[in-house]
């Protein structure tokens, strides 16, 4: 389906053809026939509510019900190995491949909020390539279970968490609260075999991150849990369901050894760094 995106997206081909098709939101978003609806804002689109999306097969357009699609402009490219396209956020799109070979692409998505920060970067080992699976992402995945990207926010799952906190009068996040949070509407671990245990696994997991864990989570020790841990909660305890692909489907966590093994390899290659010259910057012709 036609669908739009809260991040920057570089996409790129590594094998076979794709199809890309695009509308934009923002000149059609009254006459578009949204799935969830009132979750775009055209005109604070940074503040989208989450990802919306349109049925429509741009192959087999119905004219009768979908009538106001005759005069919204479309955008249609072929992408091929080697090519890398830049889908801004929020920009509908839908992606169609166009031969029975395998389909091999990588995606770079990052928020529109995000700042490069050149301090911060200046020791990264930009001399080699380092693999995806050695990067710090919001939607960390194991490559098992339910893909976090397009449920809840981790950090908006943090701060409604918060907000929750402060309505209730708690000093502590108690297991109501948080139950309460993840079970709103058709989440998933409303309905999840054995929902009451996980759902208490999970809570003692984030609570062991407080400085006296028999106490509890205060609101300002929040962050001090990891959004890979986060994500968990944000994904399962998403109000609108899971995605039709994710059915039975739960979320599984990047464990700490996991994590220690990714931090490890970047210190290795930060240390080699150190230990060789830097390739020298290249000549720009004026």
């Amino acid at each position: 389906q036609f669908h739009y995106d809260k991040e920057w997206n570089v996409n790129c081909l590594l094998s076979g053809t794709k199809r890309w098709v695009f509308i934009d939101p923002f000149r059609y978003d009254k006459d578009l026939q949204w799935s969830r609806g009132k979750m775009f804002r055209p005109k604070n689109p940074l503040n989208n509510k989450w990802t919306d999306w349109v049925y429509l097969d741009p192959d087999s357009v119905d004219l009768i019900t979908q009538n106001k699609l005759r005069n919204m402009e479309y955008y249609e490219l072929i992408q091929e190995a080697g090519d890398c396209i830049f889908i801004p956020y929020a920009m509908l799109h839908q992606v169609q491949k166009l031969d029975d070979g395998l389909q091999v692409a990588a995606s770079w998505m990052f928020l529109p909020e995000t700042i490069y920060d050149e301090e911060v970067c200046k020791d990264a080992p930009l001399d080699e390539d380092l693999p995806l699976a050695a990067m710090d992402t919001l939607y960390m995945y194991t490559g098992k279970g339910l893909i976090p990207q397009g449920y809840g926010d981790p950090l908006g799952f943090v701060n409604s968490l918060k907000q929750e906190m402060t309505d209730s009068g708690e000093a502590y996040l108690s297991l109501k609260s948080f139950k309460k949070m993840v079970t709103q509407g058709d989440a998933i671990l409303r309905s999840l075999p054995g929902k009451k245990k996980k759902i208490k696994k999970l809570f003692d997991q984030i609570t062991s991150y407080a400085q006296d864990p028999s106490l509890g989570l205060k609101i300002d020790e929040l962050n001090r849990v990891p959004l890979r841990i986060w994500a968990k909660p944000a994904a399962e305890g998403d109000h609108e369901g899971p995605l039709p692909c994710d059915h039975g489907e739960e979320y599984q966590i990047c464990d700490d050894k996991e994590w220690e093994k990714i931090n490890r390899f970047v210190d290795a290659r930060l240390a080699a760094q150190k230990d060789r010259p830097r390739s020298p910057e290249p000549n720009v012709e004026p």
